[in-house]
């Protein structure tokens, strides 16, 4: 292995491969990113992998790539489009119940999946805190109605954060639809049968009204006008009307001559009056004149005087005091990766902005000199008179103000994700255009220690919000 290479690459290789093997897929596209794990089409997005390889990385990595190539294995979207509630928590627990039939269903075909996704699901119930929650009020039900559905369908106990959330439901969920539990092994292999399934229990628990339509019978209804369709094809009474109606014709030309006569003096007529009510409409006056443009946006209302309350608790850290050069080498590189598919349009966009920068620089020349630059506009002078001094140019040295730019990105946890990296490639974007016109960039970020303002927002609260 080259001193360059990343030793997290021949897992990540490994893993990707493994997982189109999985999800019988080999046109699987597999990345590794910071951004949500997710599965689009097919591409599939996994948690990235750092040079450290932690145990904690390389589980969660392969939890989340089985849970994600079984889904794209044994899910249909058609199907799933088809059953799917309109109403909003309706949607929720109809979504939650196939992401675990789904984690069920290859459970059972491989149950070697099962323990990855455990991990998968311990770590998303640790981030969401489901392990601090005390009552049913605190843990979403949808989530707890998916776990559920889990538990019951594998048999296998749940990670602690995911159990806590699980049994805070679980008396409700099989008072209310207990029966229709029953029947969940019966419908783990068939997504339709078990979508239905699903759609009974949300009724069950209360959300029928978000349901909608029932699909099955709206799919009857087709078949039957389908059917109609075709029998009104096959009726000979309209047949027999339209030949009866075309014997008519023949029998009386001069009668359908003299229909058609008639139909084009209405015709003319109509195009006539069409004309005359064009030309009315041009002679008349001019309507009233339009708007006027909405006024500019005011100035922001924000106090000027406003002054930070207390920087007791800043702290100013150095980017590479925040991790090691490994990391941030890793990072810039992942950067790049993220900036290469963007590299047309960011080149033409950084291009705009410098044009646009250097259009506001005022050049002047200094004309008539014995030295300097031939001036072609004194061209004609020089021909007819070689001699003729005072025929060069010069620029001014025009003197420009210092500027500095401060590029200013919120590091905080709402960042997290894809965000982040649109605020990073933006800023990565605007630094290097303002370099390319000798414009010196900082890029900073900002974050609290604690939520919701931290220690400073503490004091201001306990000093009486001065």
């Amino acid at each position: 292995m080259k001193p360059n290479d990343n030793p997290a690459d021949p897992f990540k290789k490994a893993l990707a491969e493994a997982t189109k093997v999985m999800a019988d897929d080999s046109e699987l596209s597999i990345n590794y990113t910071v951004d949500p794990s997710g599965l689009s089409g097919d591409a599939m997005r996994l948690p990235q992998v750092s040079r450290r390889m932690t145990r904690q990385e390389v589980l969660l990595a392969r939890g989340t790539a089985d849970a994600l190539a079984l889904r794209h294995k044994f899910h249909d979207d058609g199907v799933h489009a088809k059953y799917a509630p309109p109403g909003d928590m309706a949607r929720d627990l109809y979504e939650a119940m196939e992401t675990a039939r789904c984690e069920a269903k290859g459970a059972r075909h491989m149950p070697g999946t099962a323990s990855n996704i455990d991990v998968k699901i311990h770590n998303e119930a640790l981030r969401k805190g489901y392990d601090q929650c005390k009552t049913s009020s605190e843990a979403p039900l949808a989530v707890s109605a998916g776990f559920l559905i889990r538990h019951l369908a594998t048999g296998r106990p749940l990670p602690e954060g995911a159990a806590n959330v699980m049994e805070l439901w679980r008396d409700f969920i099989e008072g209310q639809a207990g029966d229709t539990l029953e029947n969940l092994d019966e419908k783990i292999d068939n997504q339709a049968e078990f979508a239905r399934f699903a759609r009974q229990v949300i009724s069950d628990l209360g959300y029928g009204d978000q349901l909608g339509d029932d699909p099955d019978s709206q799919d009857d209804d087709q078949d039957d006008q389908a059917e109609d369709d075709g029998e009104e094809q096959d009726d000979p009474d309209s047949t027999g009307q339209d030949d009866a109606d075309n014997d008519e014709a023949d029998a009386d030309p001069e009668q359908s001559q003299e229909q058609q006569q008639d139909e084009q003096q209405a015709q003319v007529s109509a195009d006539e009056m069409a004309d005359e009510e064009t030309g009315e409409e041009t002679e008349m006056p001019d309507g009233e004149a339009p708007l006027e443009p909405p006024a500019p946006i005011p100035p922001s209302d924000a106090d000027p005087d406003y002054k930070v309350y207390l920087g007791d608790h800043d702290e100013e850290i150095r980017a590479e005091d925040l991790a090691e050069p490994a990391e941030l080498e890793r990072l810039r590189a992942y950067l790049d990766q993220q900036l290469e598919p963007l590299k047309g349009a960011v080149n033409r966009l950084a291009n705009k902005l410098q044009r646009r920068l250097q259009a506001q620089q005022n050049r002047s020349w200094e004309f008539d000199l014995e030295e300097g630059i031939l001036d072609a506009g004194r061209l004609a002078r020089v021909v007819v008179s070689p001699t003729t001094p005072l025929s060069f140019k010069i620029e001014k040295d025009t003197e420009f103000r210092d500027t500095v730019v401060t590029l200013l990105i919120d590091n905080s946890g709402s960042m997290r994700g894809r965000p982040i990296s649109i605020a990073a490639i933006c800023a990565d974007v605007l630094a290097r255009t303002l370099e390319r016109c000798n414009v010196k960039v900082e890029i900073l970020g900002f974050t609290t220690r604690a939520w919701k303002g931290g220690q400073a927002r503490e004091v201001w609260l306990n000093d009486g919000r001065p």
